[in-house]
């Protein structure tokens, strides 16, 4: 665990707690408070969430089976194909737009890592904001 996964955790078990300990006195405040619990509940669901979904969950296996099964496609496309330049470049254009689908899709199961990936600033920001 991270330190800012302590610090983030700290936090939101001390607005938590913050929340336990208020006791509204009238139906707008309890209206108020009931709203308030029901958004921390969320927000510590989705904490939870993006903790378990930090890493990737497509599984080596089933990665190599796809690639295995789109080579034994193109080979037998390129096998029975005239040789000729329309089709050589039509199957180079296509295995290269398979691999990128498949680099895509790889990439984008780990959302936190990586060259595309998700920004950490509103997180960054939302975590100031509770230390303020």
């Amino acid at each position: 665990m991270l330190v800012s996964d302590k610090t983030s955790e700290q936090l939101l078990n001390d607005v938590g707690s913050g929340l336990r300990a208020l006791t509204p006195t009238d139906e707008q405040h309890l209206s108020v408070w009931n709203d308030a619990r029901q958004e921390y509940r969320r927000i510590v669901e989705l904490r939870w969430a993006l903790l378990e979904q930090a890493e990737g969950s497509i599984p080596p296996p089933i990665v190599v089976m796809v690639v295995m099964w789109l080579l034994l496609i193109f080979a037998s496309f390129g096998y029975r194909a005239p040789r000729n330049t329309v089709v050589v470049i039509s199957l180079l254009v296509a295995a290269a737009l398979m691999s990128g689908t498949i680099y895509l899709i790889l990439e984008l199961d780990a959302p936190f890592s990586g060259p595309i990936s998700v920004s950490p600033a509103p997180l960054q920001r939302a975590l100031a904001e509770m230390t303020r």
